[in-house]
């Protein structure tokens, strides 16, 4: 057989595996070069080396596939430094991580300038992922349809995939309960709730809710904001939506940027609206069941001490804590949530309650521009498509053990464990005021929030200062994008 003859055969085996989806391993070596990988909670190896040690894991059987490939794994963001400032510092010298943790409302308003655009990459198919399951043909079909909707941009693109998720939900303290004749399965409405609360606070003594809150940034008081907003709000939902991302399987889901912003201009959405006087009803009656020092509270952490040591009788906190909980807690907990909203207690309430779940966790990751302009995008994609395949994300999720996987076929080990109920509820119609407009307007909404509360601002300068930071941010996020419906 001649040479040529034998070349020809050859490229005809290349190309029949190429087109039959089918990696050789001569293609799988073409791969090279240094990769940086920033993973969040999934390698802080001073905090837990075991979860570390899976990332390790995972890292060491990516470059025994890839000879030419080095993966470098980026520890924790140091203690005390805040990640926006942290990533600023490193995007302006192009230093970041090729692969890159960020709150995925953060990254959105980031968008192209710090990310690359992963639209086409999610119609490309993940070749780690088994043959015939979700996402092995299109990688976006890994990934539920409430989970792209609520991560897409505000300019239509998505800059990140998001691996997991979480639940939130009250863990509360029996003894404390019990010694007041409170019992969570009573809770039958907002109104019955309150009066629970109360009762539990007058006969222990103890503040009912470990909740705090922050004049800007993040704080566990916005998971309530994102409730109550939804709760005086969610008949409206079906004028709210905008047709062009309405799909006849999902009648009820979060509200995007775009929408908000939309609703706003139009008019449908208006702070000075009656059902506002709920809102603000509600939440200073949440407000008065924080610790009386709520505002210099600035760390979930400083809760969990003032729970763990009978301080607080509950504390609002997430499924990443449950497995440390259930080892350092010392007394009998349980975890409930808050009750469903009737009509009497907001007109617009739909008799439920609303799970505050979502992206915000550890499995955030986008690929950095400076990756791509190093020629490093088909290395950051490629691996990416790796650790998000299901037979390997579900190791580091269930070794964690804070975390649900959003990554078809991966499954969620125990962490679920006392979420179920929460986890059945719908999501709500809000998410946090930083991802509603702009992370300005979130700012600025809280800080309104924070004066009502205190006392500096009545219900009616409220309404309208909110209606302003409504427009202001809606304003800001059509000069920024620049939608077709927007004012001249």
């Amino acid at each position: 057989m001649s040479i040529s003859l034998v070349r020809r055969l050859t490229l005809l085996c290349i190309l029949f595996a190429i087109v039959s989806g089918f990696v050789s391993v001569t293609s799988a070596q073409e791969l090279s070069g240094e990769l940086t990988v920033y993973l969040q909670e999934y390698y802080q190896p001073d905090r837990n080396p075991e979860v570390s040690a899976v990332s390790e894991a995972l890292a060491q059987e990516y470059m025994d596939m890839h000879p030419g490939v080095t993966i470098t794994l980026v520890p924790l963001i140091p203690a005390g430094q805040d990640a926006e400032t942290f990533l600023a510092a490193r995007m302006a010298a192009g230093e970041s991580p090729d692969i890159m943790w960020q709150q995925f409302y953060s990254r959105n308003t980031r968008a192209d300038d710090w990310w690359v655009p992963l639209n086409d990459i999610l119609e490309m198919p993940n070749p780690y992922i088994a043959e015939g399951t979700p996402g092995s043909e299109r990688w976006a079909d890994s990934f539920p349809d409430f989970v792209m909707g609520q991560t897409r941009a505000a300019d239509g693109n998505w800059y990140q995939v998001s691996l997991d998720w979480v639940e939130t939900g009250l863990y509360y303290n029996k003894d404390l309960f019990a010694q007041a004749g409170v019992d969570p399965a009573n809770w039958t409405s907002w109104g019955a709730f309150v009066t629970d609360m109360q009762t539990l606070k007058d006969t222990t003594g103890v503040d009912p809710m470990g909740m705090y809150m922050q004049q800007t940034g993040w704080s566990n008081w916005v998971w309530a904001d994102d409730i109550f907003m939804t709760v005086v709000w969610g008949d409206m939902a079906d004028e709210l939506y905008m047709e062009k991302y309405n799909d006849p399987s999902i009648p009820w889901r979060q509200l995007n940027p775009e929408e908000i912003a939309k609703a706003i201009i139009d008019g449908t959405l208006n702070a000075e609206d009656p059902r506002m006087d709920d809102y603000l009803r509600i939440s200073k009656e949440f407000i008065s069941f924080f610790p009386i020092d709520y505002t210099g509270i600035t760390t979930l952490d400083q809760l969990n001490t003032l729970f763990f040591s009978g301080q607080v009788a509950s504390t609002w906190n997430g499924t990443w804590v449950a497995k440390p909980f259930s080892n350092e807690v010392p007394f009998d907990y349980g975890i409930t949530y808050l009750p469903p909203f009737t009509t009497a207690d907001a007109p617009g309430a739909q008799d439920t309650a609303y799970r505050v779940g979502g992206p915000s966790s550890a499995g955030q990751y986008g690929i950095a521009q400076s990756a791509a302009a190093n020629g490093k995008l088909d290395l950051a994609v490629d691996f990416l498509m790796f650790v998000a395949a299901p037979q390997n994300f579900e190791r580091l999720v269930t070794e964690h053990g804070g975390y649900i996987p959003m990554v078809a076929g991966a499954s969620a080990g125990e962490v679920m464990d006392g979420f179920n109920d929460i986890a059945a509820l719908p999501e709500r119609l809000f998410t946090d005021p930083q991802g509603r407009l702009t992370l300005e307007s979130g700012d600025a909404w809280q800080a309104v929030m924070q004066a009502y509360f205190l006392g500096q601002a009545d219900e009616a300068t409220t309404k309208a200062a909110l209606q302003q930071v409504w427009l202001d941010g809606a304003a800001a996020l059509c000069a920024e994008q620049g939608y077709d419906w927007c004012p001249a």
